[in-house]
């Protein structure tokens, strides 16, 4: 499963070998947005808003990775997926992968 929050007990369970953190993925950081102002860059195109399966959001997780998947480039294995306009979108901007991936 996918959970979101900021367990300090968690991280306490990894410290004293009571938790095993390769049977999660812990992600630091967050963006933030004035109220509207997310849904404005939306309506510009500044944003992309698609509905992920599992498999690309636990992908850096050990989600099973494909041979038509680019293991190093999930934004644009999504947007392939998403396909049209967002298909071109990924092909016009190869290369510059998601380099945040865990070893």
């Amino acid at each position: 499963g996918v959970f979101i929050g900021g367990s300090e007990e968690l991280m306490n369970e990894v410290r004293i070998n009571r938790f095993d953190p390769s049977k999660a993925l812990f992600i630091k950081g967050h963006a933030a947005w004035v109220p509207g102002q997310l849904e404005r860059e939306i309506q510009k195109g500044v944003w992309y808003t698609c509905s992920a399966s599992s498999d690309f959001v636990l992908r850096y997780a050990g989600a099973l990775i494909t041979p038509e998947d680019d293991a190093h480039d999930l934004w644009s294995d999504i947007l392939r997926c998403m396909g049209g306009e967002f298909d071109e979108i990924a092909r016009q901007h190869p290369g510059r992968g998601d380099r945040r991936m865990m070893p």
